[in-house]
């Protein structure tokens, strides 16, 4: 290989873009002692570190930062926010709201917020799936148990759900499905 090329790879080792036999080519070359291909990397590595400083900061509009942030942040695989400002609270009984946070579109099973407004009731219902229920705020009944700030349930498939409400309002963390069967 020409000397020439063996520069040019010096300045793509640099930038971090060289990948697969090539890395592994120009490491060895760089083994070997090339003195000149060295230096290249240490002065194109300085170069390329000030360059960030060297451009004048550029404020883009906001409706383009708006769809960047938000095309940025779906990029991110394996993570999902839901910030508490974001989403609908849809009522699906009354005094009930829900958030969804996530619907598994394979499984079905949903994570949700649901708040029960101070002397709501949820109709008695069996369980197609299993359930689980995390109390953040207040309290209420399920199944006729008293549960508090802090507790959990589950409910098994199959298990029946009576007398759930709550007195003074509850705010809870859920993991379900959305399929029910109500017996009222």
């Amino acid at each position: 290989m020409e000397h020439e090329e063996w520069q040019e790879k010096a300045e793509f080792f640099a930038l971090g873009v060289l990948e697969g036999e090539e890395l592994r080519d120009f490491e060895g070359h760089l083994a070997s002692g090339c003195a000149l291909c060295q230096k290249t990397v240490k002065e194109s590595s300085a170069a390329l570190a000030h360059l960030p400083t060297s451009l004048a900061p550029v404020a883009p509009a906001s409706k383009q930062k708006a769809r960047l942030l938000e095309r940025i942040g779906s990029d991110k695989a394996g993570l999902l926010f839901v910030h508490a400002a974001e989403g609908d609270w849809p009522e699906m009984a009354p005094g009930i709201f829900v958030k969804v946070l996530h619907r598994d579109e394979k499984t079905g099973v949903v994570t949700a917020l649901c708040r029960m407004v101070p002397g709501s009731r949820y109709a008695n219902h069996r369980h197609t799936n299993t359930e689980e229920l995390l109390v953040l705020e207040g309290s209420c009944y399920c199944g006729g148990r008293l549960l508090r700030k802090g507790d959990y349930h589950r409910a098994e498939p199959n298990s029946y759900h009576f007398d759930t409400r709550t007195d003074e309002g509850s705010l809870m963390l859920l993991k379900t499905t959305m399929h029910n069967d109500m017996l009222e």
